[in-house]
């Protein structure tokens, strides 16, 4: 199985990254959050929205171990027999451990987005987690980076950085370019 693993900051354009993937090379998309909110929902817990999402992961990787959410995308993978995955939204370090586990089969990618573009990716999107202004905007990407210790320090740890300031056409070419690079 090969692993793609995506992290970034709130609206760089991990998803739509992924969704390429999906779509152009066939591979399967898993989100953290994703796994999360099914496993809230197997518990019975409603209404779910972010902060709900964050103090569930937050309690469940206190009790079990921060590589919790990792360990469960991977075991996922392995039960639908994925060979090619993109793994959105890994913003903790004990979960980049576990995936690097995986040897040269896994290699984490840091999409990168200037703030205010982000922003206005997010006023575009109108989803239901996203908040109304650009200060709550900031305080968002505040508690974010208090909670997840990779938040602020992707680009740092990633095998490879991609910049996201453009057209959707320029995250394609770079995700061709890196599947190039990758052999995959």
């Amino acid at each position: 199985m090969k692993v793609i693993g995506l992290c970034g900051k709130l609206a760089s354009g991990k998803d739509t990254f992924a969704d390429y993937l999906v779509r152009r090379h066939g591979f399967s998309k898993i989100t953290m959050s994703d796994i999360i909110i099914k496993e809230m929902e197997s518990q019975g817990i409603k209404d779910i929205d972010r902060q709900k999402i964050q103090q569930f992961s937050k309690e469940m990787k206190e009790k079990y171990g921060n590589d919790i959410w990792a360990k469960a995308c991977i075991e996922y993978a392995r039960k639908n027999r994925l060979r090619r995955v993109v793994i959105s939204g890994i913003r903790d370090s004990a979960e980049l451990e576990f995936f690097r586990t995986l040897g040269d089969d896994f290699k984490l990618v840091c999409i990168k987005a200037d703030r205010e573009i982000r922003f206005k990716r997010v006023k575009q999107r109108k989803s239901l987690k996203d908040v109304e202004t650009f200060a709550d905007f900031i305080k968002q990407e505040v508690d974010e980076g208090k909670l997840y210790d990779l938040y602020d320090k992707c680009e740092e740890v990633a095998d490879y950085v991609i910049n996201n300031n453009g057209l959707l056409i320029g995250l394609y070419a770079a995700a061709e370019e890196l599947l190039k690079k990758l052999g995959w």
